[in-house]
């Protein structure tokens, strides 16, 4: 688990894995960059990371680690008490499965502005189109490294081949996950469960809804396989286009359209419902500008 500072999300979020109902012994490693004041908290390994890329921050904790599975974490997300639990036992039963991931639904605790950020996220068809935001149900392999994200991932150590580093911020689950996909199983597991604090709407979440697609199409243009395998994101482009030439005329059937797929995946108060397609026209725009502004910056990211 990555940590910039001990206290409200972070504290929460350490509490929840030291809280969790596990008959097997784990252990807790945070990164910082500077030493953490823990409060004398032994079953805390508290590793020190002055680079703050996420991605060598994790390899540092994992050089240290002393599992056999490697389970990853954000510091402003809790897991569910079985968290742990229903992971291990899904793998132990499942040897061949390398790596497994799940849901990272809002907190019940989150406010107006960041359930109209989950409900961006988590509307099918035309939300994220992440299954572990959707908040999908069942248990299924994965086709696309991009269903699950590194705030829930569970990995085997034996198949742990490290996040690259060049990547930097954003998109070194995909490139992981994607090279899972190609040795073996990666499963999408309802039951392995986090509570991911969402940024609040607009300005929090559109800023960092931009930047990760700015990285999408980034990664596209610069050939990375995971995600010229997905088509979802060369349609979303194609289909923006086409929805800006016409958007007089799409106007009342978007509208219409947002309120019909969002209304039933958010939890929003109904008073707010009349919001939804003004978000989901802000979220489009920023995702479409975005890819389409990585895919033209690209320089083989």
């Amino acid at each position: 688990m990555p940590v910039e500072r001990v206290g409200g999300d972070a504290e929460r979020a350490v509490a929840s894995i030291l809280g969790q109902d596990a008959p097997f012994p784990f252990e807790l490693i945070v990164v910082s960059a500077v030493p953490l004041s823990l409060g004398g908290e032994t079953r805390v390994t508290n590793v020190v990371e002055t680079n703050r890329n996420p991605a060598t921050r994790r390899n540092r904790a994992v050089s240290v680690a002393r599992g056999e599975l490697l389970a990853f974490i954000d510091d402003d997300a809790a897991a569910d008490p079985r968290w742990l639990a229903t992971a291990v036992a899904y793998l132990d039963a499942h040897p061949d499965v390398l790596a497994i991931g799940g849901p990272d639904p809002a907190p019940p605790d989150s406010t107006i502005p960041e359930l109209i950020s989950d409900t961006l996220l988590a509307t099918r068809f035309i939300g994220s189109g992440v299954a572990c935001h959707e908040n999908r149900r069942g248990v299924f392999d994965l086709r696309h490294a991009t269903d699950i994200a590194l705030v829930n991932l569970f990995v085997r150590r034996s198949a742990f081949t490290g996040f690259d580093e060049a990547i930097g911020y954003i998109g070194e689950d995909t490139g992981l996950i994607d090279g899972l996909l190609q040795r073996g199983r990666v499963v999408y597991h309802d039951g392995v469960r986090v509570f991911h604090r969402r940024r609040a709407f607009p300005g929090p979440y559109l800023r960092q809804r931009w930047r990760y697609r700015v990285k999408t199409g980034q990664m596209f243009a610069g050939g990375s396989r995971a995600h010229r395998g997905n088509p979802k994101i060369l349609a979303f482009v194609v289909a923006g286009f086409f929805g800006l030439l016409l958007a007089p005329i799409f106007a009342l059937p978007y509208a219409l359209l947002t309120l019909a797929l969002g209304i039933p995946a958010t939890r929003l108060p109904m008073r707010w419902w009349p919001a939804i397609p003004f978000a989901f026209a802000a979220h489009h725009a920023t995702y479409w500008f975005g890819i389409v502004t990585g895919m033209l910056t690209s320089r083989n990211v």
